[in-house]
């Protein structure tokens, strides 16, 4: 009886953490577009070009997420030259400040589709 009590116990326990895995996941993972995520607070500037010297054209909030189309170098920013092309916001961010799940992020200007033409 022990035994057969222990076996659903883990049954239904392994379904409750499956379930909860999958719904903590986010939507996006594998639709092929990179998600950028903002790790700086408490607002991201969003520049009309790949420098701190561009003109703020938006702000992103702590945790916000755009679609990351390509990176180029700009000005470093606490040592990282690189800088992320936002779909969404169509402007540039700090690489330094945007997490993209360690996905890599082609180089502006890779593809004939590029919209970054900077």
């Amino acid at each position: 009886m022990r035994i057969a009590l222990s076996v659903a116990a883990l049954l239904t326990f392994g379904t409750v953490a499956a379930t909860a895995t999958a719904a903590a996941a986010p939507a996006h993972n594998n639709d092929g577009v990179i998600w950028g995520t903002v790790v700086s607070g408490p607002d991201l500037k969003v520049r009309d070009e790949p420098s701190t010297h561009g003109r703020i054209l938006a702000k992103m909030p702590y945790g916000s997420e755009d679609r990351v189309k390509c990176a180029v170098q700009g000005m470093s920013v606490h040592g990282n030259p690189r800088w992320y092309w936002l779909e969404g916001e169509r402007g540039w961010v700090s690489a330094e400040y945007v997490d993209t799940g360690g996905r890599h992020v082609p180089s502006c200007g890779s593809s004939s589709e590029d919209p970054c033409a900077y």
